[in-house]
């Protein structure tokens, strides 16, 4: 199994990050956060989910964005 999606192996770099759910009992997700590799993100900044559909693998991707981007 490769742990990487077909969606993510074109786009590396990429900013790795964990996002704690709000209202989920401390339940964390990682992945990647969309945008320019090269940003500055700080610490806590907050994210919004982006879904992919990807139909050619039935999937659909969660990326994050930060907010207002």
């Amino acid at each position: 199994m490769n742990p990487v999606h077909p969606a993510l192996k074109t786009g590396c770099p990429y900013i790795v990050a964990v996002v704690e759910l709000p209202d989920a009992g401390g339940v964390r997700m990682v992945g990647n956060l969309i945008g320019d590799p090269m940003q500055d993100v700080p610490f806590d900044t907050e994210v919004e989910a982006v879904f992919e559909d990807h139909p050619d693998q039935g999937s659909v991707l969660v990326q994050w964005r930060p907010v207002g981007s």
